[in-house]
């Protein structure tokens, strides 16, 4: 038997763009609303007949750079502008936060895949250890105004 449970995370103003979609609209900042869809799955429940237990949002136990998780999914997408490492406007934007008027983050490579692999990378090896390898964050989903979804999974 395979249990699976998803959790929704929503209410991030988010900006970003995609420096090289040279034919696109997006190459130029842009921000949406955008939310997560943690997907979760385990062989067999927990003590509470769980397959996770959704407290570890607040749970001091699982930090992720000194944060909750809730607190870094906060820090990360919340009234940020988010980009890839590789933008060549980089330096302009680091300028920006510099002088107070940005919050910068970057990520690797940037899509609403790319966030969706970046959170999946950061979150899935948290959960297997603190479940002793019972539960898998096996898919992240994020969805830009609830219209378009990117998605990494776990083969």
């Amino acid at each position: 038997m395979i249990y699976r449970i998803e959790k929704c995370l929503d209410g991030f103003s988010t900006c970003f763009r995609q420096w090289n979609a040279i034919h696109s609209h997006c190459r130029f900042l842009h921000g949406y609303a955008i939310s997560f869809r943690l997907h979760f799955k385990a062989n067999q429940l927990d003590q509470h007949n769980w397959v996770w237990d959704f407290g570890w949002l607040k749970d001091k136990q699982f930090l992720i750079d000194g944060m909750t998780t809730k607190e870094w999914f906060h820090y990360m997408f919340d009234h940020t502008i988010v980009l890839s490492e590789k933008d060549p406007a980089l330096s302009t934007f680091k300028a920006l936060e510099e002088q107070g008027l940005i919050q910068l983050r970057t990520l690797p490579y940037f899509s609403c895949e790319g966030i969706a692999e970046f959170v999946l990378n950061k979150l899935g090896s948290m959960v297997l250890t603190h479940s002793n390898n019972r539960a898998q964050l096996y898919r992240v989903d994020v969805m830009e105004n609830n219209k378009n979804l990117g998605a990494a999974e776990i083969e």
